[in-house]
């Protein structure tokens, strides 16, 4: 199979009011993700992947490394391995999508692992 609808994929809320489809290849991972207002996702750091997010409806903060952005429709910001960054929501609902490269067995369903990695712990 080499087409899927996000429909048909469950989405899970992995932290409050932070929720996450996630769809993956052999070597590449891609996750819808849903944020409501409010929520916030920590500082952390992913030193096993590259990440590139999307934002495809609403507006999101995102720090990466020192630098603080405002993401809305439209915008790409890429996080390189091993750099910390964490986000906020604005306001209302917004959806982005985030490509991993490589693939992060962590972000799909029924992993038995830790999803989430304190900065430094890895």
């Amino acid at each position: 199979m080499y087409s899927l609808n996000w429909n048909q994929v469950p989405e899970t809320e992995n932290l409050p009011n932070n929720f996450r489809t996630a769809m993956a290849g052999k070597e590449m991972g891609i996750n819808r993700v849903r944020w409501v207002h409010p929520t916030t996702l920590p500082a952390h750091v992913h030193d096993d992947a590259e990440q590139a997010v999307l934002v495809i409806e609403g507006i999101i903060k995102f720090t990466i490394g020192h630098e603080s952005l405002t993401l809305g429709v439209g915008d790409v910001a890429v996080i390189p391995r091993g750099v910390v960054h964490g986000g906020e929501s604005v306001v209302g609902e917004a959806v982005f999508v985030e490509i991993f490269a490589p693939l992060r067995l962590e972000n799909l369903l029924g992993f038995l692992g830790d999803a989430f990695v304190a900065p430094g712990s890895s």
